[in-house]
């Protein structure tokens, strides 16, 4: 905790600081971190107080009732908020306990009149404490560096990246600043050469030192240096991608991505439906929670421990993990629009290398680890995070692959989604009511494919999928979890509006518990 008045809550980034800035770089030939570089700055300021203390301060001395003065002492008074003043007169006294005692009378600086002080007092008092009693000039801060950068109520870094942006002569890559004029010269030539090593790798990821070591590097100037101009060309260039986490930097070929981390899969594209959440009552919005679709408008805590979620169809069609309120929390955040990761199957140590893109809410790359342990739609899967951002921990409710009725889906003869209950391998623990196979899935991709041609009405498919899944209970109702996954396989579509047309169209009735049957 910083002191209320302490200069960093009314902190200004100056003209003096972008040169002391600008200094620095020039003086270590080396790029520097925005938090780095405030640092500077903040022991820059602090030493500035301290001299202007030790100015100010310099003819005083510290006020402690045990000590003798002199008339023309100056004096400063730690228990006053150092307030200055000078000695005045002495005058002999008596004490409570009629002890005799000196007083000096002391005329302050910013203040009319004069007050008395105890001086050459022989008893105990507190402000004879030097470790609590001490001069302005040898004050010690009871915070760190770490207390100023960290507090919420200072905004130093942000100024320091806000008032660099403007600056012309200062580049920034990756989080790291430099001076333009210093960096070094990075041709064609090299661009080259990079693009061969990252494809004698397999596309990538390398790290810009890694890249270096394998072209012979860019002369002799310092190896960070050397990385920035690297990073700082590759960035400029169409051919090289950043898929590195914050404060990491590594590069992979863009023409050697998966397709599915460039081009957004069809399955999981949804188009924003506007309805009104008012509709919703409360047993619904907790369904909503519950699901977390990541296409849903909720917020969660940052997690303590492990997170949980249940596949859906279209993540299970195509090897992917949403990105939902709670995965946000695992998985690593960058400025940059893919991220490569890690993700370590917790039963066998398997790695397997997936790509998070945040801006679509998807993490791909899962699909052989969904096929090796046999994992139904439904199934329930685990994440935790490591020491390091880039390696995550999977792991399934997994069992020995066995032979189980569940709900299967086809395409009907005229254009339906039709449900019977088949037997199908399973190894992993499910959600029952989110649970369901596809047996053609060439025709169902394609029925999906021509329902968003034909912009079938949502109404108009919740109005089909009822008729069909009401035939599977006696009944004749529907969970909502259960119409929830069956749309996801024709339509990627979150459950706020599927419960807002639900509710507001004469066409379903809502029997309670979250079940529904068509209104005949």
């Amino acid at each position: 905790m910083l002191p209320a008045h302490h200069w960093a809550y009314e902190f200004v980034i100056s003209a003096d600081d972008i040169e002391a800035i600008t200094n620095l770089l020039l003086e270590k030939e080396t790029p520097l971190t925005a938090i780095e570089l405030a640092t500077a700055i903040i022991k820059r300021r602090e030493n500035a107080v301290r001299r202007r203390l030790k100015q100010q301060y310099a003819d005083t001395k510290l006020y402690r009732p045990a000590d003798s003065y002199q008339i023309g002492d100056r004096l400063t008074f730690a228990a006053l908020d150092y307030a200055t003043g000078q000695v005045v007169s002495l005058r002999s006294g008596t004490s409570a306990d009629f002890s005799a005692i000196q007083v000096a009378a002391v005329q302050f600086d910013e203040a009319p009149g004069t007050r008395e002080f105890v001086v050459e007092f022989p008893g105990e008092h507190p402000l004879n404490n030097a470790q609590f009693n001490s001069h302005p000039s040898q004050v010690k801060a009871d915070y760190t560096l770490e207390d100023i950068l960290r507090d919420p109520q200072t905004t130093i870094v942000e100024q320091v990246n806000d008032s660099l942006e403007r600056n012309p002569d200062l580049v920034r890559i990756s989080g790291t600043w430099f001076v333009r004029e210093l960096m070094v010269d990075v041709d064609i030539g090299h661009l080259h050469l990079a693009e061969a090593v990252l494809d004698m790798h397999g596309g990538g990821p390398l790290s810009p030192q890694q890249i270096l070591a394998e072209v012979g590097g860019l002369g002799d100037m310092p190896l960070p240096l050397q990385a920035f101009s690297l990073n700082y060309a590759m960035n400029q260039d169409e051919r090289f991608d950043e898929v590195g986490p914050a404060g990491q930097v590594l590069w992979h070929l863009k023409s050697l991505l998966p397709r599915m981390v460039l081009q957004v899969p069809a399955i999981l594209q949804y188009s924003p439906l506007d309805y009104d959440r008012r509709l919703l009552p409360r047993e619904m919005l907790q369904l909503e929670y519950d699901l977390d679709d990541e296409h849903s408008p909720l917020t969660s805590p940052v997690p303590e421990d492990e997170v949980s979620i249940t596949l859906i169809y279209p993540h299970r069609r195509v090897g992917t993990l949403p990105i939902n309120s709670e995965t946000q929390h695992i998985f690593p955040d960058a400025k940059t629009p893919r991220i490569a990761i890690t993700v370590i199957d917790l039963l066998d140590k398997e790695e397997y290398r997936c790509w998070v893109v945040h801006e679509h809410k998807y993490v791909f790359g899962l699909a052989p680890l969904y096929q090796k342990h046999h994992l139904p739609v439904g199934a329930y899967a685990y994440l935790n995070r490591t020491d390091d951002p880039a390696r995550i921990e999977i792991e399934f409710d997994s069992y020995r692959p066995r032979t189980e009725w569940i709900p299967l889906a086809d395409r009907s003869e005229d254009d339906r989604l039709r449900f019977r209950t088949a037997q199908r391998a399973v190894g992993a623990d499910y959600d029952e009511m989110i649970i369901v196979g596809v047996g053609n899935l060439a025709e169902v991709d394609k029925l999906g494919k021509d329902i968003q041609t034909r912009q079938v009405p949502l109404v108009s498919l919740l109005r089909s999928l009822i008729h069909e899944l009401s035939r599977q209970t006696p009944q004749g109702t529907v969970h909502t979890k259960v119409l929830y996954s069956a749309l996801n396989i024709l339509r990627r579509c979150p459950p706020g509006p599927m419960f807002a047309t639900l509710l507001s169209s004469p066409d379903f009735d809502y029997v309670g518990g979250n079940y529904w049957k068509l209104n005949h």
